[in-house]
């Protein structure tokens, strides 16, 4: 399969397990289309065309023409410079890598990550946040990580993966995506009687397990194993980055008891403790490989002969 192809169904796959529905981001897009059409002068020059067809900013082609045949990837949570280094030593010693795909963002991918987060006002809706109150929430936030992101130095990987002739790509919302609907699916629409229950459900899950064999194990960051969940949710495995704690308070009103969580911030934590709100942190990088398992099982239906090489916090497990 040609990279472009691969990528461009890793979007269609992410689109497919969106929060807001796939009528919706066509919705979106179509508009992208409409205002970029009204364009001129820099602004039409600077407009980035990937914004036509891919509504995931943090995601794309970092380096590549596109037409590269892809069988064997190199696949990582983090891929930087390291990474391609051993990339490249594995080539010198015969083994075949044909393409780097991250999970993360690099590059303009990591440029443009606030872009995604408004998907995280649909995804509170979905638990009975209205949008007017989480659009308010959300600004200030996007705002904050689009100052921090901008003086990243964000091009270094790209250009190493330039100068030793890696393609790469990343898939970051598309595959954050799967792993939040996989988790409402096989979990928060289960009914617990305790968190103790739901951390023994989290560990039935081949990633959670092996990363808890390492000592990562899924954590309760506010509650008790005897606590009581009331309604589970799963809101901050998508979205681009964390939102703000505002987030929290809201998903309280609209009576969420036990947030599932990649990561919590020490705000968020704060406010849950306030607001009695139970938060389980499910392990950032297991979540991750979660979501680019799923995204692997996808793509290995359309190219029978997909390889992994697996680096940095990645593991491959194989779904039906």
């Amino acid at each position: 399969m040609k990279l472009k192809k691969l990528f461009h169904s890793a979007v269609q796959h992410g689109i497919d397990a969106d929060p807001r529905g796939r009528k919706t981001v066509e919705k979106l897009l179509k508009k992208q289309k409409d205002g970029a059409a009204k364009l001129s002068g820099t602004d039409k020059e600077l407009f980035d065309e990937e914004r036509l067809w891919n509504p995931y900013s943090d995601s794309r082609v970092i380096n590549g023409t596109g037409e590269e045949d892809i069988k064997t990837l190199m696949v990582g949570i983090d891929i930087e410079t390291a990474e391609i280094l051993v990339a490249d030593r594995l080539r010198e010693h015969g083994e075949k890598i044909d393409a780097l795909m991250l999970h993360h963002p690099e590059g303009r991918a990591l440029g443009d990550l606030e872009k995604v987060m408004p998907l995280q006002v649909d995804m509170l809706a979905l638990v009975g946040v209205p949008v007017n109150q989480s659009e308010n929430y959300l600004r200030p936030r996007m705002d904050r990580v689009a100052r921090a992101v901008h003086a990243d130095n964000l091009f270094a990987t790209e250009r190493v993966a330039e100068l030793l002739g890696f393609p790469a790509f990343n898939t970051h919302t598309p595959a954050d995506n799967l792993v939040w609907k996989f988790i409402e699916k096989t979990v928060c629409g289960r009914e617990f009687d305790d968190l103790g229950e739901i951390l023994n459900a989290l560990l039935d899950i081949t990633e959670y397990k092996y990363y808890a064999k390492k000592g990562i194990p899924p954590i309760i960051a506010n509650g008790s194993k005897g606590s009581r969940p009331g309604r589970v949710v799963a809101t901050e495995f998508t979205g681009g980055t964390n939102g703000p704690e505002e987030f929290l308070e809201a998903q309280a009103s609209a009576g969420v008891g036990t947030i599932l969580s990649m990561h919590v911030t020490e705000k968020s934590l704060e406010k849950a403790k306030e607001k009695h709100v139970n938060m389980i942190q499910c392990s950032h990088m297991a979540s991750d490989a979660i979501g680019m398992n799923l995204m692997l099982d996808l793509l290995s239906k359309e190219e029978k002969n997909l390889k992994t090489i697996d680096v940095s916090g990645f593991v491959r497990v194989k779904r039906k």
